[in-house]
């Protein structure tokens, strides 16, 4: 799960295109007509640690639906890449609701290949998590419709965010259901690379049995919900922290 959340805050900062050598300041440059794409900086241990961009596309039929996708890739460089040399490239389909309705992440993780593919039917989450060729399938349940760790951002942007409105939500990490408590406070001035922007902050809580892990997002008070910044701390790295560098609305 350390690794996922890592890779979470990666893909905040959206579509890279690492898997065709295409650079962050490309991907977002070259985001599909309608998508909204987000250019993200990562920094740990005081220095450039990584970048990423997330797009949220138009509507698409995928098979008889239709679905929005919702993309991250991301990776690590610097220091940080030494202590975990990482990329992923991954894709959420979203139904009306903002809810996953299929995903499939592709992650390279300090030379270990994971492919995970799941399905999301109501309570119900299907699928398969593939490490280096070896498959095996994955069955669980939740007890409301779940979200992923992509899907988690823009299903956010759209919610009430009311200063103390509090939402508890199932997330899939790939194999494991993972609660994410989130609680909004008072809207406030912050500075990010892009300029002063008055954003939501939002105190997030993940934990499954005694794991558990404090995060802090915080999105525009304006009516886009653009994701500024998400800041968490992870081991040896210490504070990791992704803020807005640019931003595509087309």
């Amino acid at each position: 799960m350390q690794r996922s959340w890592l890779a979470m805050a990666k893909v905040l900062v959206g579509v890279l295109g690492l898997a065709s050598g295409m650079s962050a300041s490309q991907a977002l440059a070259e985001a599909p007509t309608g998508a909204r794409a987000y250019r993200f900086e990562l920094r740990a241990l005081g220095t450039y640690a990584g970048e990423a961009v997330f797009s949220i596309g138009p509507e698409e039929k995928v098979g008889k639906r239709m679905l929005r996708p919702v993309r991250v890739d991301a990776y690590t460089a610097g220091l940080a890449a030494n202590f975990m040399a990482g990329k992923t490239n991954s894709t959420a389909w979203v139904n009306q609701s903002w809810l996953p309705v299929r995903v499939r992440w592709d992650q390279t993780i300090n030379k270990v290949q994971r492919v995970v593919k799941a399905s999301f039917d109501n309570k119900s989450v299907k699928g398969t998590d593939e490490k280096n060729g070896k498959s095996e399938k994955v069955e669980l349940e939740t007890n409301q419709h779940g979200l992923d760790l992509v899907s988690v951002f823009p299903w956010l942007m759209q919610a009430d965010l009311s200063p103390g409105a509090k939402y508890e939500l199932p997330v899939f990490d790939g194999r494991r259901i993972y609660n994410v408590s989130v609680v909004a406070g008072v809207a406030k001035e912050i500075q990010v690379p892009v300029g002063f922007r008055k954003a939501i902050p939002l105190k997030i809580v993940v934990s499954r049995g005694e794991y558990r892990r404090e995060m802090e997002l915080f999105l525009s008070a304006e009516k886009d919900r653009t994701p500024l910044r998400l800041v968490f701390k992870y081991g040896l790295i210490g504070t990791v922290e992704a803020s807005l560098v640019g931003e595509k609305k087309s």
